[in-house]
């Protein structure tokens, strides 16, 4: 699916996700846990807003909801500084039907104040996603979407450090 640049090229939205593009270096090109082996996600990112599963998961009906939920991103983020303040020692394998992922969870600057935003303008009730970076995944499967504490309470299960070092 394509990705597009907005917000003057800061964020990327595809897969109907707001993302932060992040980079790593010096972690390995592939890890095997448990008899997979998964490959580096060739496209780092932290999912900001995945505003096609927050339809799907609130029965959103506003018209041109996407639409309008990019401009308010990006408005806000002009005030606020969305980014990535750190990585946490807390890796998670994923596993949602034929696909497998490793994740690290992470922070990010203002995005909870951008659901409180959005939630009070909309009159929604999102809850806040679990930050996260999947690291790896298997070989031509996407990543997992991972958008609320129960994704991550029923598709990860804790995992230790598997890359080596701190991120």
């Amino acid at each position: 699916m394509d990705r597009e640049l907005i917000c003057g090229g800061k964020f990327v939205f595809g897969h109907e996700t707001i993302s932060l593009l992040v980079s790593l270096e010096d972690i390995p090109k592939e890890i095997i846990f448990e008899g997979n082996t998964l490959l580096i996600n060739d496209f780092l990112h932290v999912s900001l807003v995945c505003v096609g599963k927050i339809v799907e998961k609130y029965n959103v009906q506003i018209p041109d909801f996407k639409d309008k939920i990019i401009k308010d991103f990006c408005e806000f983020s002009q005030n606020n500084d969305i980014k990535l303040t750190e990585y946490g020692n807390n890796f998670k394998f994923a596993t949602k039907d034929d696909k497998k992922a490793i994740v690290v969870m992470c922070k990010v600057s203002n995005l909870d104040k951008f659901f409180e935003f959005i939630n009070k303008k909309y009159e929604l009730n999102i809850e806040y996603p679990p930050t996260h970076v999947t690291l790896y995944k298997l070989p031509g499967k996407l990543g997992i979407f991972l958008t609320d504490s129960e994704d991550i309470k029923n598709l990860t299960k804790p995992i230790t450090n598997l890359v080596g070092h701190s991120l």
